[in-house]
């Protein structure tokens, strides 16, 4: 079994870029980067990609994408009601290193079969005076 990973033009891994929705249900998607508690995101299946592929392992999430925040909790459901399976992930809201005055979150990974993945999604902070 070979597996064929898509590179660039200087021979990295070709990113797909995936769809990604930071609290789901609900917008603007407020973080108070002083919360103790946890920052659901979604990735959500789409006609192009199947969120089921993403090894949650791989996972990071942050206001670029390379922080060490990974998902302490995981599932696979269907977060936006479309009738296909998202995967939801829960990261510590301080284990992000998202501050005050940050208006995006980006989230990066891989596949299992080790295509890279990249999304990002707004944000406003609150709790910050």
């Amino acid at each position: 079994n070979e597996v064929w990973v898509l590179t660039d033009a200087n021979g990295l891994p070709a990113v797909t870029t995936v769809t990604i929705d930071i609290k789901p249900g609900s917008f603007p998607n407020s973080i108070n980067p002083r919360s103790k508690g946890r920052i659901p995101v979604a990735i959500l299946t789409t006609d192009t990609f199947d969120a089921g592929t993403v090894d949650p392992a791989t996972v990071l999430f942050g206001p670029t994408g390379t922080e060490v925040a990974s998902p302490v909790h995981f599932a696979l459901e269907d977060v936006d009601g479309d009738g296909d399976i998202d995967m939801i992930l829960h990261f510590n809201t301080q284990a992000t290193g998202i501050q005050c005055g940050d208006t995006s979150a980006s989230l990066t990974g891989e596949t299992s079969s080790g295509q890279a993945i990249e999304g990002s999604d707004s944000i406003t902070t609150v709790g910050c005076k």
